[in-house]
């Protein structure tokens, strides 16, 4: 079972790299409303770190039907895969620009790294005998926690460099 797994974790991270561009213009291309809460609707890295996660939440939800039940740690190990993938992705941008890198270039490395360290996380905890199923809820809910600010900071983001277009400096998705 420890192959599939990792047969999975590995063949959805080639499937994630294409979801997260085709999340990269998607609104842009379509100006379709329900899309901006999973898509970039600018240039800020908030989005990018939107269409980053969304692109493996996408994959999760896929490997929840054909997976989670051969691991007890399924949801433990998706939700630290998120939470890795946000954390690694903003801490390694923020890291690159400041180095000198393009935000684009930045933005690419943080996202391919982000995503390889969250499978790595993710197929650790799978794959692990530690058993965390009795908190399986707990671990769900999280996961939504997570998915809020996603949708809420869309319409409505805080004034700062985060939330901020580096092509037209507007926020969010209303210019």
């Amino acid at each position: 079972m420890t192959r599939k797994i990792f047969i999975w974790e590995f063949v959805g991270l080639i499937g994630v790299l294409i979801l997260w561009t085709i999340l990269h213009n998607s609104y842009q291309n379509t100006r379709i409303m329900s899309l901006s809460l999973i898509s970039a609707v600018n240039e800020s890295i908030w989005e990018h770190v939107k269409i980053v996660f969304f692109s493996l939440f996408t994959l999760y939800i896929v490997e929840a039907f054909f997976i989670a039940r051969y691991c007890k740690n399924f949801w433990y190990g998706k939700m630290m895969g998120l939470l890795t993938v946000i954390v690694t992705t903003l801490i390694l941008f923020y890291v690159l620009t400041s180095i000198g890198l393009t935000f684009a270039t930045a933005d690419i490395i943080a996202g391919i790294v982000g995503f390889v360290s969250a499978q790595i996380i993710s197929y650790r905890i799978l794959k692990s005998e530690v058993n965390h199923s009795n908190y399986e809820r707990i671990y769900m809910s999280l996961i939504v926690i997570l998915i809020v600010p996603f949708f809420v900071f869309t319409f409505y983001p805080i004034k700062s460099d985060l939330f901020k277009d580096i092509i037209t400096n507007a926020y969010g998705i209303f210019r």
